[in-house]
């Protein structure tokens, strides 16, 4: 299948290069230009996009845990949810007073020359959460609410922050490991049965199955619930957790179907990785690789609904590092789900792109606070990680399932060593980011010529490792 990109960009100047990719409307000095899911429609007044799903709504819409943008006449306000998982960002030519907010990191080389500002990188990775790999282009960082209008002639911008929930959680009070487990399997149960009530009867349901407790624990309570549902299992030529998944399977009574991946469907997915998170650091894009690589192949079904594993390890302390003091864990934590705000790995542009549903369901704010109000010491104990969790999940599935030792997506089968090596071979470097930054580069360089969608990967990866060598990835 192949993708279709969905954003939406309002500016107070017109972008000639956007006219012919979206619908467009003028709405009293602003510009606005959509291109949504199932080719919607612009209302013919003010409207509210909620940014994640980019759906229009009249009138306006305000979730505790959404970012949405608002357009109204001579006035666009645009608020960004304190986990900000999908970015909106912002260009300025202040001289000029011309401004942009587009949902779309890759629109960037056609939007900047209609402020009257070029395209240019930075000549280093982006060295703060709002930075972004182009210059004059920055991310509106979580929990703020930025308004632009129109006011005697001139346009100007006010911006407020808003309470930082994450603030709240520096004093876990669930101290008893079963219980918390409890607690977060019942929000986990809730989220699945909330997204099934909103998905139209018959709809089929798939999840990505690893060994681990994270996937293992959304495919059981998604079985229980009593969903439709069919897990996949990705294998890799470095390594796979098939017979892990199997077990599971076997324990519940479904079938697994397996994904059997090739290094070189892999790595042609890198750019496509690239393309969607808009980030280059290393370890993001090759968390990413898995999902994005079974996206890119349709090796899910398009009209099952997607639901995954992704943030539990942030959440419940999967990823810890050695630490003396249990404030330092909490730490870990919170800092693990601050990176999340401006990594986009938890976002929804790929799927969106394709025409797909996914859920993360521990990333519900829900399950979110039921983890963040737990203690370390129920997450870490006798050397185990996720240890309330497994406790829980311990009294559904034998004790060798729910205590089966795990490590991260993108290190299980080997994946990300994998990667590695083949980087390491056709660049010649060891620094991997360079070739991340050098496919960015690439793809920001076919988007200034209107095509935002990676067509031919091989491509974008054979002229990034061109740029690595001869020393043009601005590094």
């Amino acid at each position: 299948m192949t993708p279709l990109s969905k954003w939406c960009v309002v500016g107070n100047v017109p972008i000639p290069d956007l006219a012919p990719l979206a619908r467009s409307a003028d709405l009293d000095g602003l510009r606005v230009y959509y291109r949504g899911p199932d080719d919607a429609v612009l209302p013919d007044g003010p409207f509210a996009l909620d940014v994640r799903t980019l759906t229009l709504h009249q009138g306006a819409r305000h979730e505790d845990h959404r970012s949405f943008l608002r357009v109204e006449p001579e006035t666009v306000t645009v608020r960004v949810s304190p986990l900000n998982e999908d970015p909106v960002y912002y260009a300025v030519n202040r001289l000029r007073g011309l401004f942009a907010y587009f949902t779309d990191l890759l629109l960037a080389p056609l939007v900047l020359p209609a402020l009257g500002r070029s395209v240019e990188f930075t000549r280093t990775s982006p060295g703060h959460g709002t930075d972004t790999p182009l210059l004059g282009v920055s991310r509106l960082p979580y929990g703020v609410l930025t308004r632009t209008r129109l006011l005697g002639g001139t346009w100007l911008t006010d911006a407020s922050d808003e309470y930082d929930p994450l603030a709240g959680f520096r004093a876990p009070h669930r101290d008893d490991p079963l219980a918390a487990g409890e607690a977060q399997i019942k929000a986990l149960t809730a989220e699945i049965e909330r997204v099934d009530r909103a998905t139209p009867d018959g709809t089929r349901y798939a999840t990505l199955l690893s060994g681990g407790i994270d996937s293992g624990t959304v495919t059981y309570l998604a079985a229980a619930s009593g969903l439709s549902v069919t897990p996949y299992s990705v294998g890799t030529p470095w390594g796979d957790e098939l017979a892990d998944a199997a077990e599971l399977c076997a324990e519940l009574g479904i079938g697994l179907e397996p994904v059997h991946l090739t290094e070189e469907q892999i790595v042609a997915s890198i750019p496509e990785a690239v393309r969607w998170l808009g980030v280059t650091e290393p370890e993001v894009v090759e968390v990413a690789l898995t999902a994005t690589t079974v996206q890119r192949l349709g090796a899910v079904p398009e009209d099952r609904v997607l639901l995954t594993g992704y943030g539990s390890d942030l959440i419940n302390a999967g990823l810890y590092r050695p630490y003396d003091h249990r404030d330092e864990l909490i730490e870990q934590v919170l800092t693990a789900v601050d990176r999340t705000r401006y990594s986009n790995e938890l976002s929804n542009r790929m799927p969106l792109a394709y025409g797909t549903t996914t859920h993360h369901p521990f990333w519900s704010w829900p399950v979110m606070r039921v983890a963040l109000e737990t203690a370390p010491e129920c997450k870490v104990r006798e050397g185990r990680e996720k240890y309330h969790l497994r406790a829980a999940m311990g009294t559904r599935l034998p004790e060798p399932i729910a205590w089966r030792r795990k490590i991260a997506v993108h290190h299980g089968g080997g994946l990300q060593q994998g990667v590695i090596r083949r980087l390491e071979k056709e660049t010649g470097t060891e620094e991997r980011g360079r070739f991340y930054a050098a496919c960015f580069a690439e793809l920001v360089l076919r988007a200034a010529g209107g095509e935002l969608e990676p067509a031919d990967p091989w491509s974008l990866f054979e002229a990034a490792v061109r740029r690595v060598r001869d020393g043009a990835d601005g590094r």
